[in-house]
């Protein structure tokens, strides 16, 4: 993935705010504290915004292969070809880096897509149909 290096350092930076966040409550000098976990902030929002910077792009591009998917049943292997297709064209492995969620179902929640799962008694995996586009917002 493209954006590889970018969304682990973000990662990173958001389990030191963790830990500083968990250090603040043993440690009496709150106020450098304050000041180390605001610099980690500050590095975090200047990642994100490189990272998320051309996602309405990488959104334009993924609605134009998922209009071709509407109102069609999705089985195992087209929505593991979608996610795929999905992750490939925004660079990251998440929708949200922030979160630990990064299967199909959270790119089509994040992405603000409108879909159903229809269960599938034969299988173990269910089906997927995509019924239309909500509002996007990049986050």
């Amino acid at each position: 993935m493209r954006n590889e290096k970018l969304e682990r350092s973000i990662v990173k930076l958001n389990n030191d705010i963790a830990a500083i966040n968990v250090a603040k409550k043993y440690l009496s000098n709150i106020e450098e504290i304050n000041e180390v976990r605001d610099n980690l902030n500050n590095k975090k929002q200047l990642l994100s915004n490189e990272l998320y910077a051309e996602d309405h792009k990488s959104y334009s591009e993924c609605r134009e292969v998922i209009e071709k998917l509407l109102d069609t049943e999705l089985g195992k292997e087209e929505q593991v070809t979608l996610l795929e297709t999905i992750k490939e064209t925004f660079g990251r492995q998440s929708p949200n880096v922030s979160k630990k969620s990064n299967g199909l179902n959270a790119w089509l929640k994040e992405l603000n897509i409108d879909h159903n799962w229809i269960n599938d008694e034969e299988s173990d995996w269910d089906k997927l149909v995509i019924t239309g586009f909500g509002l996007y917002k990049q986050s």
